[in-house]
């Protein structure tokens, strides 16, 4: 058990001739010190031990006070001191005797944490505030330190999340749902932990961990959303009447996408005119995350120009007019998987979304084209695995152009 005491450090006298009273406390045979708001001359001070003097001193009993509410706190911790250095309990103790709140507030971190992505330009903010709104929901307030949440706590709010609707309105939401939101809440707690944690002071604030009971369920096998190359030439020529606009955009984006390799809507959304016959961009859903920003060079293939000319922006700021037609790409991607819906059920493709673009694009490459699977990830712009390597060597682009003119052959003719 450590010992607690107040001294006075003779050698800290300061130039009024007075020294501070401190507590100090000794752990593992190390100690440390808590500054009091007491100062004291030598007529408070026993001259043979140099210690503060106990009879008919007001400061010695003020002081005793705190000692005594330090001694009783250091009590409660039990077996738990032993994860704590001397200064790490005078930091703890420091916090009891200010009476401020005990541990931290899971919802005030949650959603600084959420707003502090946004405000870098990581989308996957708004999801992690998504998911602390619901916990919210659960908790029915937002009083609540980090300390309160357990493994029962989760195991309920599992349960809780498994009795809502899916979004989609069909039963409730499953394993991946239950995933997502809890994922995003360990994500957090973790991330608590490595702030206001400091191991190799023994300063520990949020002390357990209650993912080691509560099992995060795993993710499910992803269905592969590849399609054959006959069902992509039955989705270019499907037929579309010319009052349903939406259909058509829909129809015509998806075959757009697999043209450009699989580009994904928000690249779309925001891509810039041709250069040199080059769609050149970064990619933003990993741009900062990446050295090179994600940047990608493709070649305007001739199956393109007709849709680069039916979707021109008339003011020559993009490539696509898509940002006057919506609002926001969220609004672009929204309406253009929903009315990809309807094209995949008239042609026996059950939940066709965009993204199958991507899927098929990399699919047919590999096993149908004989592309490399290091081709592959340069073609969808993923990290190569050889950050080292890639310092050295240039990128070159004329290896996607094969590789897509190779797809492109292959499917169209």
């Amino acid at each position: 058990m450590p010992t607690v005491k107040i001294v006075i450090l003779k050698h800290q006298k300061r130039e009024d001739d007075t020294w501070n009273v401190k507590i100090r406390i000794t752990h593992d045979r190390k100690s440390s010190y808590i500054a009091t708001s007491h100062y004291v001359n030598l007529d408070s001070i026993n001259k043979k031990t140099f210690e503060l003097k106990e009879r008919n001193n007001p400061i010695y009993d003020q002081v005793m006070i705190d000692v005594l509410k330090i001694r009783e706190e250091l009590s409660k911790l039990g077996h738990a001191i032993d994860l704590y250095s001397a200064k790490g309990l005078c930091e703890l103790m420091k916090e009891k005797l200010s009476n401020k709140p005990d541990g931290v507030n899971f919802f005030d971190f949650g959603y600084s944490f959420a707003d502090k992505m946004l405000k870098e330009g990581k989308r996957t903010g708004e999801n992690y505030r998504i998911a602390v709104r619901k916990f919210e929901e659960f908790i029915g307030n937002k009083n609540l330190q980090f300390s309160d949440i357990t493994s029962s706590v989760l195991m309920k709010y599992d349960e809780y999340l498994r009795s809502l609707p899916s979004k989609r309105g069909i039963g409730n939401i499953s394993d991946s749902g239950v995933r997502l939101y809890t994922s995003k809440i360990q994500t957090i707690f973790n991330r608590a932990k490595l702030e206001y944690n400091d191991e190799d002071l023994g300063v520990i604030r949020i002390a357990h961990n209650p993912f080691i009971k509560y099992k995060i369920p795993k993710n499910p096998v992803t269905r592969k959303r590849s399609l054959t190359a006959e069902q992509i030439r039955a989705i270019k020529s499907y037929s579309v009447p010319d009052n349903m606009t939406g259909v058509m955009i829909a129809r015509d984006v998806f075959i757009m996408s697999f043209i450009m390799v699989g580009m994904n809507s928000v690249d779309m959304y925001y891509l810039g005119i041709p250069n040199k016959g080059r769609l050149e961009y970064e990619r933003r859903k990993t741009m900062n995350r990446r050295s090179d920003g994600a940047f990608i060079s493709i070649n305007v293939e001739p199956e393109l120009l007709p849709y680069l000319e039916r979707y021109k922006d008339s003011l020559g700021d993009r490539s696509f007019n898509f940002f006057v037609r919506y609002s926001t790409h969220k609004q672009f991607v929204h309406k253009v998987n929903a009315h990809l819906k309807k094209v995949g059920d008239e042609l026996g493709i059950p939940d066709l979304t965009l993204y199958a673009a991507r899927h098929s694009w990399a699919t047919i490459a590999r096993n149908e084209c004989g592309i490399s699977m290091d081709d592959v990830a340069m073609c969808l712009n993923h990290k190569s695995g050889h950050d080292v390597t890639d310092t050295y060597i240039k990128k070159d682009w004329s290896r996607i152009d094969r590789a897509n003119r190779k797809v492109l052959d292959y499917v169209f003719g």
